[in-house]
């Protein structure tokens, strides 16, 4: 009896172990990586420290105290700018790093922060469908293409994605796609 018990607790401790791997890789493959430093929401920049220089925080009378020494090539993430002492960055935890000529501050590019936001999406559970119903579904205007824009310029753009056009109620129509309001957008 004894040994069944075990044996079900193995069978149960190896499944949850399954599961936190396979939760683990799942969280591993949305990180977006900028530089040495894991692009986070709520970050507006990071600094590097091109020289040793001092991470700071207020004490009680409102000047500053060291807290510890940054090293050459460092990265840290700043959430916040605070104008007083000539300018502090905010690197969380209540830490500050001056504005000085030992940090380079930098934001993130538009390409990285569309990254960011398409990272934090939740990932799709549909189940993919054969590509002849696809096909016939985008032919018909009725078809979301996963990891098509839901905006386009002009028809030209949009044909790349749907050749036959879009239905009106699709996510990609726009009245002004639809010339001839017949509530079929850039048809052929």
């Amino acid at each position: 009896m004894f040994a069944k018990f075990l044996k079900v607790i193995s069978v149960l401790l190896i499944v949850l172990s399954l599961n936190i791997l396979n939760s683990n890789e799942t969280n591993a493959a949305t990180k977006v990586m900028w530089g040495m430093t894991e692009l986070t929401l709520g970050q507006i920049g990071k600094v590097t420290v091109l020289a040793d220089t001092d991470l700071v925080k207020f004490d009680g009378s409102g000047s500053l105290s060291v807290v510890r020494t940054l090293k050459k090539g460092e990265e840290y993430r700043v959430y916040n700018f605070k104008s007083q002492h000539n300018g502090l960055y905010g690197v969380g935890g209540g830490n500050f790093v001056a504005k000085n000529e030992r940090v380079l501050y930098e934001t993130p590019s538009k390409n990285k922060l569309a990254q960011l936001a398409n990272a934090q999406k939740p990932a799709s559970k549909e189940v993919s469908k054969p590509v002849a119903s696809l096909k016939q579904e985008v032919d018909n205007g009725l078809a979301v293409i996963p990891g098509a824009p839901k905006f386009f310029q002009n028809c030209t753009e949009m044909r790349e994605y749907y050749p036959h056009g879009v239905k009106k109620g699709h996510p990609a129509y726009a009245g002004k796609h639809d010339r001839d309001k017949d509530n079929w957008a850039c048809e052929r």
